[in-house]
């Protein structure tokens, strides 16, 4: 327990000893945060993902689509245009929501878990689906993602 809050305490300082570089939206909390993702996976708009991430090489991401660590920002633009995000945005049929949503508040970072589910939301039973964790920092300019892992529950064999 007391290594994790080392850990956590590493984090905060390395992310709140400068802020991030996009204008922002003034996000003020981490469940603005998590809203403004979602929101950004209805839209598929490259520009929101300067909003929403820590524009520098701290940005950590965990795909479960690719293996290994993504770094950097310029890493996570390319990694969400893999995924048919483009300037301005697009309309897609399939979208993510989250369900079972716990926030875990510790000051200067928040630690965010939750189920994400992508595909119709009106047949969640059909939808892609699994576990997330986000670390929600605040900077100067609000409340950014510093670090993001996905996982896919498997599926059950027919």
């Amino acid at each position: 327990m007391r290594s994790r809050a080392i850990v956590l305490s590493l984090i905060t300082l390395a992310f709140t000893a400068a802020p991030s570089s996009g204008q922002g939206l003034g996000l003020e909390s981490a469940t603005e945060l998590l809203d403004e993702w979602v929101d950004l996976w209805g839209s598929y708009d490259l520009n929101v993902v300067e909003d929403l991430f820590v524009r520098d090489q701290r940005l950590t991401y965990f795909s479960s689509e690719t293996e290994g660590l993504i770094q950097g920002f310029d890493a996570i633009v390319e990694h969400h245009r893999g995924f048919g995000f483009e300037v301005g945005g697009t309309a897609r049929d399939q979208v993510i929501w989250v369900e079972d949503v716990e926030i875990v508040d510790f000051g200067p970072t928040s630690l965010v878990g939750a189920i994400w589910f992508f595909g119709d939301p009106e047949s969640p039973a059909n939808a892609q689906r699994g576990p997330m964790s986000l670390l929600a920092v605040r900077t100067a300019d609000g409340y950014r993602i510093g670090h993001m892992h996905f996982a896919t529950y498997s599926t059950p064999d027919p």
